[in-house]
């Protein structure tokens, strides 16, 4: 019953779709006007003048029926299904309004109903093949959202290598920015990328000499102002890549603070990028929740105090927010016997 209650609901109407029914309506409606003006001059005995020539007013239906057979198309072409079941049923309707009349001896029907029967099948043939090129478009775009993704795995595998005591650091904080994206509302589409760009938010690590990334005891000043540097490096790296230019955001952004205080910009507030504000409370979740050279990691209800703390100074108050719904939902349970 659930099912069937999915399959046949009306789509959800979102401000965003409004312009697109708006469209669709007026399409509509530039049909129904001109189907109309085509059957009141097809009867027409009367004449007009055009350029200072007398045409019979019956010669405009064919102009009329033409912009209707356009606003058909229009609709097939924009709207996919929705305009094509509805041209399907209006051309369906109109053949079988003429061919009742042709049947009941009026044979002036004949040319609209051969005309309307082009249509109809011009529209199937349209649809059909928007449809295949669609598939074709989708396909690709699917294979190369594929290789991007793996591509984008493989990096965060080299960067978690590369420093031993964080393995595996980066896709977990890919995972928790995912969950925290999720609560904040954001479409399926944005939190897929917003987790592709935590997975390389510490690709400028790539760049850090390795006996300070993997030094087992307190960094000296110089050394930890080396550290610092990562964020700037994973931007120069990541800028280059144009077809998702905010994939740099996370590496440059992440370790802002929402007051300001943070590197290596010492941007604040909203001029922070929403996916960076994010990952900044992903990635201290996950430092505090782990295991490191220095220092064990910390007990929950103690990270849990730490971010509640921190919030409004070190991190945006919203994403803190979400954070704690979370959490109180049990969404890191997993991490409380580990």
């Amino acid at each position: 019953m659930k099912n069937l209650k999915k399959k046949f609901c009306l789509p959800k109407i979102t401000p965003n779709k409004i312009p697109a029914i708006v469209c669709f309506l007026l399409l509509l409606g530039l049909y129904l006007l001109n189907e109309r003006y085509s059957r009141f001059t097809s009867v027409s005995k009367e004449m007009y003048d055009f350029l200072g020539h007398h045409l019979p007013v019956a010669s405009l239906a064919g102009v009329f029926s033409s912009i209707s057979t356009l606003a058909l198309i229009c609709l097939v072409v924009f709207y996919r299904k929705v305009g094509f079941y509805t041209s399907i049923l209006i051309l369906a309707y109109r053949v079988f309004t003429l061919t009742r009349g042709v049947f009941h001896f009026h044979p002036s029907g004949l040319p609209a109903l051969f005309v309307t029967l082009i249509g109809l099948v011009s529209i199937l043939l349209i649809y059909r093949r928007n449809e295949t090129i669609i598939r074709v478009q989708e396909r690709h775009r699917k294979e190369l959202e594929d290789f991007t993704n793996s591509i984008i795995d493989a990096f965060a595998v080299c960067i978690d290598g590369k420093d031993s005591y964080t393995n595996g650091h980066s896709l977990r904080v890919a995972q928790y920015t995912r969950m925290l994206a999720q609560k904040l509302g954001e479409n399926e589409e944005t939190v897929q990328k917003f987790y592709n760009i935590a997975l390389l938010h510490d690709i400028g690590k790539i760049g850090i000499p390795d006996d300070i990334l993997n030094k087992p005891g307190k960094l000296t000043d110089e050394e930890f102002e080396m550290i610092k540097t990562h964020p700037y490096r994973g931007f120069e790296i990541l800028k280059k890549v144009t077809t998702q230019k905010e994939l740099a955001d996370g590496a440059r952004y992440h370790h802002e603070r929402f007051d300001g205080k943070g590197y290596p910009s010492r941007i604040l507030g909203n001029k922070i990028p929403n996916v960076a504000r994010i990952i900044s409370v992903a990635d201290a979740f996950d430092a505090m929740s782990s295991t490191r050279p220095y220092r064990k990691k910390m007990p929950m209800d103690a990270i849990v105090k730490e971010i509640k703390d921190c919030s409004g100074s070190q991190f945006d108050p919203q994403v803190v927010k979400a954070f704690l719904e979370l959490y109180d939902e049990g969404a890191f349970d997993n991490l409380k016997t580990e």
